[in-house]
């Protein structure tokens, strides 16, 4: 069962691939929908480019990352999807050989995982200071009554931000 709420699919089997999958795509087609308009623009500065990246594109890819456990098939999405866009806005391809890091410096901006991760901590110590009866806090510390389902269980969203093994 899938319900659609704040334009995120919340489904009972925890399809966080097809999610990210989703906003990855809405994000790419805003991405190219700016494209002749700035970032071909040769007259607009590139810190202004990577404002308008990061005030109106990154929030569309990262909707909802501070409560979701992401796995390697979505950061390897998340940082595919952001790279395509940040080449695409300073003016490089594939073929120009840039590497993800040279361009992220020239961008001065953090890689989305990385940048998921905080906020997921950021998250974390706001929940921290609620009241024991918020619904966030109660979800947070929580167990479930009902047994696991049979298979290997899905990444649990406190290890998503509090072990710096999962950087990759």
């Amino acid at each position: 069962m899938a319900v659609e709420y704040l334009g995120v699919r919340i489904t009972s089997n925890q399809d966080r691939n097809r999610e990210t999958r989703e906003q990855t795509s809405k994000a790419a087609r805003i991405s190219g929908a700016l494209r002749d308009i700035i970032w071909n623009n040769r007259h607009m500065r590139m810190e202004t480019k990577i404002r308008i990246y990061k005030s109106v594109i990154r929030p569309i890819m990262t909707y909802g990352i501070e409560t979701r456990a992401d796995n390697q098939v979505t950061k390897n999405a998340l940082r595919t999807a952001e790279m395509k866009i940040l080449r695409n806005a300073l003016g490089f391809t594939l073929r120009d050989r840039k590497r993800n890091e040279e361009i992220r410096n020239i961008c001065g901006v953090q890689d989305i995982v990385r940048w998921g991760r905080n906020r997921r901590r950021l998250w974390n110590s706001h929940v921290d200071r609620m009241n024991e009866e918020r619904i966030a806090k109660i979800a947070r510390d929580g167990t479930p009554g009902t047994r696991r389902p049979i298979g290997r269980p899905p990444k649990r969203w406190r290890d998503s931000w509090t072990s710096i093994s999962q950087e990759g």
